[in-house]
């Protein structure tokens, strides 16, 4: 086994927790049942890591088993790394039969080898998602094994989920991207966070999405049935109250949200005084940032809790629909000016 090979597997295994390594190496399946319970797991990770490094060099493990390893610790642990959403669109053929997995692998593999031969690339299917594993290296310098890309697609989906991918390598793992999944056009979204499954359950839909009818209606139309248990007791403000948990389901609905970390908004407008619109050239810019540990349950919360109004900002309400938590506020640029000359 190579020792580059070999010091990656216990690096890797010094990062599990105890909780979780004997879950993880049993996944792998590179061990028998008879070495996994041989583990000892009470005493140090160095201890385990020294145990498992000892049967991975008697049975000459390699790049290929190493690799496998770090894709099933990285799918136990999605919410340690950052995760960025791209958005494909417009197939060759619309009528274009369904994608064969193994052919998807295949015509990505090609792609990316054709333009980079340093390069190493490893597939692990985890039900529908296919998960790819890239390490770049270049003319002079082996793949870099310590910092690889993460790609997550959903066969049959124009989504993919990815991580940690570096500005030089963009442009060619998105050929091979489309190349692989048959279509022509790719974007990266204003969408991203640490909670993987919340960008699915945002993009596929997979949230409660409540049918917002206060944007039509005036609150004096809401009606309230005031749930007096007893006439002798006073409710203050128990309609305004009423009112406002009534907006707030209408908004966010009653259901779990998406886990998101933050919204950023870039404001670039024009700075506004008493005399009006400055006529500075270069335009007022700044950058607001919410962050919270769960970032749409505290906006939620915001108008029961008697924080802000009711119903809270669309700029704020919106985020999971319009499946994007960074904004660019900016004015509208006038329209130029039409000549209405007739031709000659």
């Amino acid at each position: 086994m190579d020792e580059w090979v070999a010091e990656f597997i216990k690096r890797l295994v010094q990062r599990m927790s105890a909780a979780e390594s004997m879950n993880i190496l049993k996944a792998w399946g590179f061990l028998t049942e008879r070495e996994l319970s041989a583990l000892t797991v009470r005493h140090s990770k160095e201890n385990l890591a020294l145990q498992v490094l000892d049967i991975c060099e008697s049975r000459k493990a390699t790049i290929r088993h190493a690799a496998d390893l770090d894709i099933i610790y990285t799918h136990a642990n999605t919410k340690k790394k950052t995760w960025d959403v791209y958005q494909m669109s417009m197939p060759p053929d619309p009528e274009m039969g369904l994608v064969d997995v193994s052919e998807l692998k295949e015509k990505f593999k090609k792609t990316i080898h054709a333009a980079m031969k340093n390069v190493t690339i490893h597939f692990k299917d985890f039900g529908d998602a296919l998960w790819i594993r890239i390490a770049w290296g270049n003319n002079y310098l082996k793949p870099n094994q310590y910092k690889p890309t993460f790609l997550v697609y959903h066969s049959q989906t124009p989504y993919a989920f990815i991580s940690i991918l570096p500005k030089a390598y963009r442009s060619l793992l998105c050929q091979a991207l489309l190349c692989a999944a048959g279509y022509s056009q790719i974007q990266q979204m204003d969408l991203k966070c640490r909670c993987l499954e919340s960008l699915k359950d945002i993009v596929f839909k997979r949230f409660n999405q409540p049918f917002q009818s206060y944007l039509s209606r005036s609150q004096q139309e809401i009606k309230v049935t005031p749930a007096v248990v007893d006439q002798r007791v006073t409710y203050e403000n128990m309609k305004d109250k009423e009112r406002i948990n009534q907006l707030t389901r209408e908004t966010f609905g009653d259901g779990s949200l998406p886990n998101l970390e933050f919204a950023t908004y870039k404001l670039e407008t024009s700075f506004k005084g008493e005399s009006g619109i400055s006529n500075a050239i270069e335009p007022f810019r700044c950058v607001v940032k919410f962050s919270s540990p769960h970032l749409l349950e505290s906006i939620r919360s915001l108008g029961p809790a008697g924080i802000s109004e009711t119903p809270v900002s669309s700029l704020l309400s919106c985020i999971p629909h319009r499946a994007r938590n960074i904004y660019k506020i900016a004015e509208k640029k006038p329209l130029p000016p039409t000549n209405n000359c007739p031709t000659i």
